[in-house]
């Protein structure tokens, strides 16, 4: 029986236009097509846009080169914000973007999506990561706060309405 730990990954704000859903009405929750449209970027490898994971290049090739289960990578189309070159405070080019699929199971693969939604990781790919690649803005097993539990009170009201 595996061990995972929960991380949360930089946190990226913008879903673009062309982002497609597999839903043809709300809640949209199956992305089929990724878009997102940058704001910001504070440079780690690994970047949620919710319900999305983004990696870098280094990322992917980088677990690409591994025996690590778990995901899959797709091309995704990035745009830049109308304000993102007055955010970006990097000097350094942006590097190529790819999505990371989880699709990893309970107990058999090294990254899986929890019960929760959140990401899970196991301590052998943590610490690959956490060696190997820049991760400054993600947390490991994150404290819940007053925001989470509003979130799970607002979804356990809308579960009751339906």
């Amino acid at each position: 029986m595996k061990t995972y730990q929960t991380i949360q990954p930089e946190v990226i704000v913008g879903l673009g236009e062309k982002t497609e859903f597999l839903e043809k009405e709300a809640p949209f929750l199956t992305v089929i097509k990724l878009h997102i449209q940058l704001e910001d970027w504070l440079g780690d490898d690994l970047m949620e846009c919710h319900p999305c994971y983004i990696v870098t290049e280094k990322l992917k090739t980088g677990l690409q080169t591994t025996k690590f289960t778990g995901f899959e990578f797709s091309e995704m189309i990035v745009t830049k914000d109308e304000y993102f070159n007055d955010n970006y405070q990097l000097n350094k080019s942006l590097p190529e973007f790819y999505w990371m699929k989880i699709i990893g199971k309970q107990d058999v693969d090294d990254i899986i999506i929890g019960p929760e939604k959140s990401l899970l990781v196991d301590e052998e790919l943590l610490n690959y990561l956490k060696n190997n690649f820049t991760l400054n803005y993600m947390d490991v097993n994150p404290e819940r706060n007053e925001f989470d539990d509003l979130l799970d009170q607002m979804i356990a009201e809308s579960k009751k309405n339906k």
